[in-house]
């Protein structure tokens, strides 16, 4: 029942305009399994389409888009994961393990270091050519010599920038959930997963050992592979003083798709807020990284003002993010 009301609900917020986007509506609303998917085709070929009652059956793990029967038809595009497709409004409980192969971060360490934007420290410190004198220093200085033989002065030395990540671990980004953490693991930042709900994990991610980061973030983390509420999720982060006080001054990081099936003005509003926040707001998608992607969901072209929007999906071409800031 539930998939039921998702689907007409889908249907009265964004009416199909054609073949292709009727049968994708209703896969990602109706069928909520991988086994489903040959028997959905098949009834979907059936009744829109014409096509035989008993079609030719599918290889194991893939799924076969309706043909197109008509000249004018266009057939549904077979998309690859991390597309939206399992995306989904509803809560899930679920906890996953973001284990696999260890990578070398050390290089991707180095390079958030180098590359990542740089402030004027507000606290004074000890700096040959630093503009302000020492009095302190000066004076401590000339009780031991009994003269004032040296100047001692102060500076405000560079600091790194603040940085803020906020993952995306939705269904939609299983494969790429994992690298993300591992890139905020790298940057020692503060850190925030958001799927149906926000979740904290900075202290989980201070841990010295990747691995052992990565299994507390799985312990906490309850919304693993869930739906997506991309706008409650950013709106209680903007509306909590003590998490919005973080993005303040900050280089904020979003690592999602953005494929938001609740109320887009509310994503809207919270990204709005939250560039106001921050030094720079950026937005990695993995989407982007396709020469043909274009923002053009309803969540997506409203904030498009607000962010600045780049492709990554993995840590080589997080690295190539970090090296162009």
């Amino acid at each position: 029942m539930e998939r039921r009301v998702d689907f007409l609900t889908a249907l009265r917020d964004n009416p199909p305009h054609d073949i292709q986007r009727l049968y994708w509506l209703a896969r990602v609303t109706l069928v909520d399994r991988l086994e489903a998917i040959p028997v959905f085709d098949a009834v979907f070929a059936s009744f829109f389409l014409g096509a035989p009652p008993q079609p030719a059956p599918a290889e194991e793990g893939e799924s076969e888009a309706p043909e197109p029967q008509g000249e004018h038809e266009a057939a549904p595009m077979v998309m690859s994961e991390g597309t939206g497709k399992s995306a989904s409004i509803h809560e899930l409980r679920h906890r996953r393990a973001y284990g696999g192969a260890p990578d070398d971060l050390a290089e991707l360490r180095r390079a958030l270091d180098r590359h990542l934007p740089k402030i004027r420290s507000r606290r004074r410190r000890p700096d040959r050519r630093g503009q302000h004198l020492d009095l302190r220093r000066t004076l401590r200085h000339a009780t031991r010599t009994g003269e004032i033989t040296t100047l001692a002065r102060r500076g405000r030395p560079l600091r790194t920038r603040p940085l803020l990540v906020l993952i995306d671990v939705s269904g939609s980004l299983r494969e790429h959930t994992p690298d993300y953490l591992r890139f905020a693991w790298a940057a020692r930042c503060e850190a925030f997963t958001f799927g149906t709900r926000l979740t904290r994990v900075t202290r989980q991610l201070r841990q010295r050992d990747v691995a052992r980061a990565l299994a507390e973030v799985s312990a906490v983390v309850e919304d693993a592979d869930g739906g997506t509420r991309i706008g409650p999720a950013l709106h209680e982060f903007v509306s909590t003083p003590r998490y919005a006080d973080r993005a303040r001054g900050a280089l904020v990081i979003v690592l999602s798709d953005g494929l938001e099936r609740g109320d887009p003005a509310q994503m809207a509003a919270a990204v709005h807020r939250l560039a106001r926040l921050s030094h720079r707001l950026l937005w990695w998608s993995p989407l982007a990284l396709h020469p043909e992607y274009e923002p053009v969901t309803r969540g997506m072209a409203a904030i498009l003002g607000d962010i600045e929007l780049a492709g990554a999906r993995d840590i080589q071409t997080l690295m190539e993010r970090v090296r162009e800031l």
